[in-house]
């Protein structure tokens, strides 16, 4: 790994940096804040994440399981699809929007048995007979001629740790006379045997059990395997390997390294489970909750439009266990009889809507519900008899028309009249809500190009208010950065900036995708990046992480005298420059300042405190900075592009200050109003 050593130099050395003098050096701008009226409040609500099964975000992502297809369902197609070579092909529907049939073609393996590989003399094929859980009804049989290895890599390797813990659970049954054993190994990337145990199959019936093995040596890259001394058939039904040490146990089996980088955005909320997935490529693959509950091995899981099979280990019971452990709310997406209307359009029959309408309830129920309610005693059974903290339910995902308005208007009504206390939010933009007739909440979506997020700082200044606020749900820059550079993350700052600006209209926002496995980049640029063996934050993550741990209670009116100055980028689009944000934190009484300096050069800045009663000499400052706006973190440098903090003297009710290029930069001024 390499170490950025301009950044800590930055960190120990500049620990109590003098502010710039104004008189040896004039200012370039003046920043006059005006302390003596709070301006619109920025909700507490502001900052949460979005997740979505895409790019391997939970299975190969955040969920701690290591096997990939561990339920051998792999294959199992959605209901009327058909392969064609390495494309999935969806069944013809009727597109409600372009009036026509319309089909999808997606991701397939060519595969015989995804993620698994068999050496030896012995041959494999999938079964549908007699399964341990009829809701996962695929497993393996293994049929062995003398010696046979059956291996699994799980997401582009296992990253096993000298002396921790793993539990392997294995369902499996001997059948055909098999006389033999069966070893599971721990293997590391050159063949080195880590751990073994035997595994004993029930004899014509399933056994189904868990064993511990702890490697004796590390690695990144290393695999599972099940080596076959006998005879006759060997079947395997279900096969987990998990680490011991997960950020919750088997409640809440994640990452821990991967589950640490969502704790430290300190979100308020978490919005599940998407996204497209929500919808489907079409109706028949659409995400469905209540097969993410209950036992992992009898969850059927399902393909995603993504291109791959969600795997549902992670369920609702999960991210909702989870939101809690971090303090934060839940957010639950519900499908409205709509497949997704980019790809295939199609929606369920009028008699169906009500079916729909009761699967969200039953999803609310299983959150909130007394556990004498028949949800609500499910979750109790899981080991939750208290609610879980759901706070928010948004009606479809990304849909509009004349449509979806008439059924958002079916749904409102009837979860409003049962829980009246939560907040219930519609897929409509900026351009108002049609015949929608109520609703707490609206969602625009932006992804973009940088020049579009510097250029429209000001989109919600004149937004209508009175009926409704706003939910950014998911916004990025994700256009002409690379895997996501220092511009993306500088031109969503600014956009932050604006969003905080306008707190009396938008109460909440989410960048999306949250997430993907290195290995597998279908959208093309996404907030965090993992492998087998670490995880790390783009410049945006740490953006995000900025804004959210300095959000002021309400903002500061602030003039900033125009510079003129024009950044040009190499398509010849320009913006401005210089991007800020004032506000308030009553509780520490810091006046604070956010700056976008996104110039090559530094950029030197007079700030004056109109209407303090007192300010510090002393002040604070976080600075996330990068050499050019191409640069990006990666795994061999994925502190590249981090904050760094520092303490100011000479700051006070005016003074100036040399915001670096490239920057971005929060001011922390202690000041009594």
């Amino acid at each position: 790994m390499k170490i950025n050593f301009k950044h800590v130099l930055a960190a120990t050395a500049a620990t109590a940096m003098m502010v710039a003098s104004c008189d040896r050096k004039p200012a370039q701008e003046t920043l006059i804040i005006d302390l003596s009226e709070p301006g619109a409040e920025i909700s507490p609500s502001m900052y949460g994440i979005f997740f979505e099964e895409i790019n391997h975000a939970g299975d190969g992502g955040l969920l701690a399981e290591m096997v990939e297809n561990m339920s051998f369902e792999e294959l199992e197609m959605p209901a009327g699809y058909h392969a064609e070579g390495d494309r999935l092909i969806s069944p013809a529907k009727f597109h409600q929007d372009r009036k026509e049939m319309a089909r999808t073609e997606n991701r397939w393996t060519g595969d015989p048995v995804p993620g698994w590989t068999l050496e030896g003399e012995a041959g494999m094929v999938l079964s549908h007979a007699a399964p341990m859980f009829k809701t996962a009804p695929t497993s393996l049989e293994v049929r062995a001629k003398g010696n046979a290895v059956l291996s699994n890599d799980g997401y582009w390797g296992m990253n096993f740790i000298k002396d921790n813990s793993y539990t392997l659970r294995t369902i499996v049954k001997a059948k055909g006379g098999f006389a033999g054993n069966v070893t599971a190994r721990l293997v590391a990337e050159d063949g080195t045997v880590l751990a073994e145990a035997a595994i004993e199959p029930g004899n014509n019936v399933w056994n189904d059990s868990s064993i511990e093995l702890r490697p004796s040596e590390g690695s990144g890259k290393g695999s599972l395997s099940f080596v076959i001394e006998g005879n006759g058939t060997v079947c395997f039904d279900y096969v987990s390997l998990l680490p011991e040490d997960t950020f919750g146990g088997k409640t809440i089996p994640f990452r821990k390294d991967v589950a640490g980088m969502l704790a430290g955005l300190h979100p308020s909320f978490i919005r599940w489970p998407g996204g497209c997935v929500v919808e489907g490529t079409s109706l028949e693959n659409r995400f469905e909750w209540k097969k993410t509950l209950g036992d992992p091995a009898a969850r059927p899981g399902q393909y995603s439009l993504w291109g791959y099979r969600c795997s549902y280990a992670l369920g609702w019971h999960e991210m909702l266990s989870f939101c809690e452990a971090i303090g934060a709310a839940s957010m639950f997406v519900c499908n409205i009889g709509f497949g997704c209307q980019y790809r295939c359009g199609d929606v369920c029959p009028e008699k169906e809507i009500a079916d729909y309408l009761q699967n969200c309830l039953d999803a609310i129920e299983y959150a909130l519900g007394p556990v004498d309610s028949e949800w609500g005693a499910k979750r109790a059974e899981a080991g939750h008899p208290d609610p879980f903290p759901l706070k928010y339910v948004e009606i479809g995902n990304e849909n509009w028309g004349a449509e979806y308005e008439r059924r958002y208007n079916i749904f409102h009504k009837a979860i409003k009249e049962k829980y009246p206390e939560l907040t219930l939010i519609c897929n409509c933009g900026l351009k108002g809500t049609g015949k929608i007739e109520k609703t707490d909440m609206i969602d625009p979506h932006f992804y973009v190009r940088p020049e579009y997020f510097y250029n429209n700082t000001h989109i919600f200044d004149d937004a209508k208010r009175g009926d409704y606020t706003a939910y950014v749900g998911e916004y990025a820059t994700n256009q002409a950065v690379g895997g996501g550079n220092m511009n993306a993350a500088l031109s969503e700052a600014a956009f932050i900036g604006g969003m905080e600006r306008n707190g009396d209209f938008v109460k909440m926002c989410s960048y999306a995708p949250l997430f993907e496995n290195s290995n597998d980049r279908v959208w093309p640029v996404n907030l965090i990046w993992i492998n087998s063996t670490g995880v790390l934050g783009r410049s945006s993550y740490y953006v995000q992480k900025m804004a959210a741990e300095n959000r002021p209670d309400f903002n500061l009116s602030a003039n900033m005298t125009e510079s003129g100055e024009i950044t040009e980028t190499e398509s010849g689009e320009s913006h401005p420059a210089v991007f800020y944000a004032c506000g308030y934190d009553e509780k520490a009484e810091e006046v604070i300042v956010k700056v976008v300096n996104a110039q090559p050069e530094a950029h030197r800045v007079e700030i004056a405190l109109d209407g303090a009663a007192s300010a510090s000499r002393k002040a604070k400052a976080i600075t996330l900075a990068a050499d050019s706006l191409e640069d990006e973190n990666s795994f061999d440098e994925p502190m590249k592009i981090s904050p760094v903090e520092t303490s100011i003297r000479g700051a006070g009710k005016r003074f100036c200050y040399d915001f670096e290029p490239c920057s971005y930069t929060i001011l922390r001024i202690p000041a009594k109003r």
